[in-house]
């Protein structure tokens, strides 16, 4: 059992670590988007920590099988737009939600494969 409670950290921490990296800081700078004067949560920019929060969510309800969670990430995104952002296009935001369910989902379908190969 700890095994794969280690699988399913190890999985996220990895892929986080390459998708901050590569994707999700290439949508930053494609959409320029700047965070740089935003508040830190530890060593991670509020807007990294939130994506990543997002997507461990949406992982972890997913491996659960709680897919209802897609339900409630929706309706809170929707929430979170009714207050006019100029700083942040609708194409970034919904690429950037797109991708946080795309992700997730790819977490929860590769975590469930390599539980059931180990």
């Amino acid at each position: 059992m700890l095994i794969n409670y280690l699988t399913f950290i190890l999985l996220f921490c990895i892929c986080e670590s390459i998708l901050n990296v590569t994707v999700f800081a290439y949508l930053k700078r494609y959409f320029k988007v700047d965070d740089t004067d935003s508040p830190k949560f530890f060593w991670f920019n509020i807007s990294t920590f939130k994506g990543m929060f997002e997507r461990f969510v949406l992982y972890t309800s997913l491996t659960l099988g709680i897919t209802q969670i897609l339900i409630v990430f929706g309706a809170i995104k929707i929430g979170t737009r009714f207050e006019k952002n100029d700083k942040i296009k609708n194409d970034y935001f919904l690429i950037g939600n797109f991708l946080t369910i795309i992700i997730s989902i790819l977490y929860c379908y590769y975590y469930k494969k390599i539980i059931t190969w180990v």
